[in-house]
């Protein structure tokens, strides 16, 4: 029997493959972020360049695609879509610049515990206590992780929580924007957006970089539009309900790596949090999937 070849393989199969190749260019551009960090940039200048080079790439194809890549029926909302991602943005460099690797990356999965929450605020959709009660459970595991009342809480685990709170908004807003407008349309008014958004601020506090530093902010780019070019492609291959699942290894490849790199070592509490955090996220995705066709969840990194 001829093996079968990729094009034989299902759209999970293939989803799957995307996804984890997004999980593996994500977790490549946390540590870059994490050396440059101690190589002393800031995070406002690899935002810029993280942004930058998503627009670089994806205006050429804009172009291509004549006038209507570029329209927006709705600025404002599409707007504050680009103001809650550059925010994340900002938010979450902070906090795996300063963080291991492996919390800042849990504390990200909490997103779904915000969207949920402010789905049920701004878009009135209807939760049942069993998602509301997973929500709950989900922040124990986030208290559990930052531990506000002790001595290890900080400014990094503060902006790791604002970070999902803000990508939250973001995936909230694009849920109602997608009803007329593409997925184009919204990443690259979100990468342009972000470009001159953080402009400013990476050249207020400009480090010139060397020839190695220079190519390890390209790297930090380029993996990073990877990591959303893939998660999209994933999304529109496979089934979303299975594909966020196979999402979640970015969590153990971030304590591999920072391990490898870092020499971090996760502590007991930290990990009872991420398991926590990520088994009630896990029970949203899988109730949603069960009560309705789900929706594809939308990129904002």
């Amino acid at each position: 029997m001829k093996p079968r070849t990729p094009l034989a393989w299902s759209g999970n199969a293939r989803g799957a493959l995307w996804m984890l190749a997004s999980a593996i260019c994500f977790t490549f551009m946390a540590a870059l972020l994490k050396v440059l960090a101690q190589h002393g940039f800031a995070e406002s200048q690899m935002v810029f360049f993280r942004a930058a080079a998503g627009f670089a790439v994806l205006t050429p194809v804009a172009l291509m695609g004549g006038a209507k890549a570029w329209a927006v029926k709705r600025p404002v909302q599409v707007l504050l879509r680009c103001l809650f991602s550059t925010l994340g943005f900002f938010a979450s460099f902070y906090a795996f610049a300063h963080l291991p690797l492996a919390q800042a990356q849990a504390l990200s999965f909490s997103r779904t515990l915000f969207v949920v929450a402010l789905a049920a605020l701004m878009l009135k959709e209807p939760v049942g206590w069993r998602r509301w009660a997973a929500v709950g459970i989900g922040f124990v595991g986030v208290l559990i992780m930052t531990r506000p009342e002790s001595a290890t809480f900080s400014l990094a685990s503060l902006m790791a929580l604002a970070a999902a709170f803000f990508f939250g908004l973001a995936i909230v807003t694009v849920k109602d924007l997608t009803r007329d407008h593409s997925t184009l349309t919204l990443v690259l008014w979100t990468n342009g957006f972000t470009t001159l958004a953080g402009a400013p601020f990476a050249f207020f506090g400009w480090i010139q970089p060397g020839w190695l530093d220079l190519l390890l902010l390209i790297l930090l780019g380029v993996f990073g539009l990877a990591a959303q070019s893939c998660y999209v492609r994933a999304l529109g291959t496979g089934e979303a309900s299975l594909l966020g699942l196979i999402d979640y290894v970015r969590l153990p490849l971030a304590m591999v790596m920072g391990f490898v790199l870092f020499a971090e070592q996760p502590d007991p509490a930290s990990l009872l949090g991420a398991g926590i955090v990520i088994g009630s996220t896990l029970y949203i995705t899988w109730r949603e999937s069960n009560m309705r066709a789900p929706l594809k969840p939308p990129v904002v990194e």
